[in-house]
C-alpha cells in the first residue's frame, strides 16, 4: 500500500518540478559590455508590473534605425550560446542604435521564472515606449527562440511600433514542442501534457494557447517578418519551418544545414549577415 502511495505521490510531484525546471530562468554575471566595441553605452534598466527589475544597455548609433536585440532561454546579453553580442555590434557598426537585454530570470534581471514570452513581451513593449517616448525610431526586433517568439508577439500586438522582425528558430507548435520535450528530458509520455500545462497555468502563471504561433504566423503572414531556421535543430527539427510553411507559404524562410538550435550566427556569421542585409538591415 504505501508503495502504491509512493508511486501516486511521485506521479503528481514529479510534473511539478519538471515543470518548475524548465520555466527556471538562467542568472549570470554580464562580463561584457559595448566598450569592446568602441562605443559609449548607456546601462538601463525597467521596473515590470510584478516588481521584477530588467536590466540592459541602451547604445546610440547614428540614424533612425534601432534594434532591439533578444537572447533565448537559458541566454543573456553575454551572447554565449548565439552571439547575440557580437550581433549588436554588427547593428551598431551599420549605423543602429541598440537596445539588448536580459528577458526576466535571466542575466542579471531579476525574477526566478521565464514565461515563454507572455510576460516579455507586454514589458518590452513599455520599456521600448520608456526609451523612445517620441517614436523617433524605426524599430527592429531581432529575437532567438524564446526570444523569436516574444517579437512576434510584439509585432503583433503594436504593429505601428516594431517595423521588422527577424526570428531566428521560433517554435510554431508549442504543444508539439511541450510533449516532445516532456518525452526526450522528463521521460513522460503524452498522456502527462494535460497536467503538466494545468501545473504551468496555475502555479506559474502560463498560458499555452498565448505562447502557442500557429495562429499568429496566420496573423503575420504577409507582415515584414523574416524567419531564420538551423538545419539540424535537436530542438526543433525541421517540424516547426516545414509548418510555417504551411501556415503561411509567403513567410520569408531561410534555413542553415548542417547547424544546431540557434547556432547559424555564431557559425556562419557572413551569410547570416548577408541575409540581413537582403532583407533590408
Amino acid at each position: 500500500m504505501k508503495f502504491l502511495v509512493a508511486i501516486a505521490l511521485c506521479s503528481l510531484l514529479y510534473p511539478l518540478y519538471v515543470v518548475h525546471k524548465q520555466l527556471s530562468g538562467h542568472k549570470e554575471r554580464i562580463e561584457k559590455d559595448p566598450s569592446q566595441w568602441g562605443a559609449t553605452f548607456e546601462d538601463i534598466l525597467y521596473r515590470a508590473e510584478d516588481g521584477v527589475v530588467l536590466r540592459g544597455w541602451w547604445v546610440r548609433g547614428e540614424s533612425d534605425r534601432a534594434v532591439l536585440l533578444l537572447h533565448g532561454k537559458g541566454g543573456s546579453r553575454n551572447g554565449y550560446h548565439c552571439g547575440i553580442f557580437d550581433l549588436g555590434r554588427w547593428y551598431w557598426r551599420r549605423g543602429y542604435s541598440v537596445m539588448m537585454v536580459d528577458l526576466r530570470a535571466h542575466g542579471e534581471s531579476g525574477g526566478h521564472y521565464t514565461t515563454l514570452g507572455l510576460k516579455e513581451h507586454r514589458e518590452l513593449l513599455a520599456w521600448l515606449e520608456k526609451i523612445d517616448p517620441d517614436h523617433r525610431y524605426r524599430w527592429c526586433v531581432h529575437g532567438f527562440s524564446m526570444g523569436a517568439v516574444t517579437a512576434m508577439m510584439m509585432r503583433q500586438k503594436a504593429p505601428t511600433v516594431v517595423e521588422r522582425v527577424v526570428a531566428d528558430a521560433p517554435w510554431i507548435d508549442f504543444g508539439y514542442l511541450a510533449m516532445r520535450e516532456l518525452r526526450k528530458r522528463a521521460w513522460l509520455p503524452p498522456t502527462f501534457y494535460s497536467y503538466v500545462r494545468w501545473i504551468a497555468e496555475t502555479f506559474f502563471g502560463q498560458n499555452f494557447d498565448v505562447i502557442d504561433n500557429r495562429e499568429r504566423v496566420r496573423s503575420l503572414c504577409k507582415e515584414p517578418v523574416l524567419y531564420l531556421f538551423e538545419g539540424d535543430d535537436t530542438l526543433l527539427g525541421s517540424y516547426h519551418a516545414d509548418l510555417l510553411h504551411e501556415l503561411c507559404s509567403e513567410a520569408r524562410i531561410e534555413r542553415f544545414d548542417g547547424l544546431d538550435h540557434v547556432e547559424a550566427f555564431k557559425e556562419r556569421p557572413q551569410a547570416y549577415t548577408e541575409i540581413l542585409r537582403s532583407y533590408g538591415l
